[in-house]
């Protein structure tokens, strides 16, 4: 024997309070990611043993959602799926309601609520059997959401994708902070995309490590091929954070969009208001000319520095599966390098 490693053939298993809660294999959990998790993907995630939520704004309507959630039920198999309910205080949450109640005809009981404090939403998914995990960007909204009876919590900073907030906080300084102030398990998420990182998540305390814009890549995305194509090439630096001045912190790819509003911020300074950016801060300005026309520059997408680690196109299942080994790797690495006197 030469001392090598055996190759890793099946997934491993780091069982935490989140994956008892929810039912599933691996500490992952995949947050909404808007017009990305449809169904397709989101069963994808389910499949492969992670907790996965489709995002009920991603659907026009309650007919499309409702057809999308059956079709998601039954790509996934059995796996369980969750819905996200993100509450906005600067966009139209009309759907919401519709979304719960169509979510819990159809059995789905976990539930990622996000963005506005969750409110009656809380006892009304527990009402019916339900789970809720909420996502707080500030250490004082996770404890009041935790006071207020969620039965989880994800915890992000401002080094994640899409709207992190106004805390200045990395996300691991939170979590150790929150640690001390909640007794409910909590995920981390921000700028998570190799196996390491979700080992340090876990070695920190966490329940789980929340994943997003490290599955830009996924083969099930609905998204033009430019979209991939640029997201594979992106690096660590190709993310910032723009919109702070209006208390509306966007975590972006960095593109011809993003660096216009960057620089139109900079110029209004504390007079700007989201009428000054005009169309480009539209969800469906992104979703027209980037997702579905290749537009590349056109638009605000969503991502952190996470993305530098998508390094190539895959099923989502794979690009899991390989975080998951990753992860295994890491672990005994650490072990390997731990040494006691005894």
């Amino acid at each position: 024997m030469d001392g090598a490693r055996p190759p890793l053939r099946h997934p491993p298993v780091f069982e935490t309070p989140l994956t008892r809660l929810f039912g599933v294999t691996h500490p992952i959990f995949v947050g909404g990611m808007m017009y990305h998790s449809r169904e397709e993907f989101v069963a994808a995630c389910a499949r492969a043993g992670c907790m996965a939520f489709m995002t009920a704004k991603s659907c026009s309507n309650a007919d499309e959602l409702r057809a999308s959630l059956i079709r998601c039920i039954e790509l996934a198999e059995g796996a369980p799926v969750g819905l996200n309910l993100s509450i906005s205080r600067f966009r139209s949450n009309e759907i919401l309601d519709a979304a719960l109640k169509i979510a819990q005809e159809l059995g789905i009981t976990r539930f990622e609520t996000a963005g506005s404090h969750p409110g009656d939403y809380i006892a009304r998914i527990q009402g019916q059997g339900g789970i809720v995990i909420h996502k707080a960007t500030q250490l004082r909204h996770a404890v009041k959401a935790a006071e207020s009876g969620v039965d989880a919590l994800i915890i992000v900073g401002i080094e994640a994708g899409g709207h992190p907030g106004t805390n200045p906080h990395p996300g691991h300084v939170i979590l150790a902070q929150l640690l001390k102030e909640v007794d409910v398990p909590v995920a981390l998420g921000g700028g998570i995309g190799t196996g390491g990182q979700v080992l340090g998540a876990l070695a920190q305390g966490a329940a789980a490590a929340l994943v997003v814009s490290r599955l830009l890549t996924a083969s099930e995305i609905r998204v033009h091929e430019n979209f991939r194509t640029r997201m594979v090439a992106a690096g660590v630096d190709d993310s910032l954070a723009v919109l702070s001045s209006l208390k509306d912190t966007w975590r972006v790819l960095r593109n011809a969009t993003s660096e216009w509003v960057q620089r139109r911020e900079r110029e209004q300074g504390d007079t700007a208001t989201h009428a000054d950016f005009g169309e480009v801060l539209r969800g469906d300005y992104a979703r027209t000319h980037a997702y579905l026309g290749g537009d590349m520059d056109r638009g605000m997408m969503s991502c952190s520095s996470a993305v530098g680690h998508a390094n190539r196109v895959a099923p989502a299942g794979d690009i899991l599966y390989q975080l998951m080994a990753e992860t295994a790797e890491a672990w005994r690495a650490l072990s390997d390098a731990a040494r006691f006197d005894g």
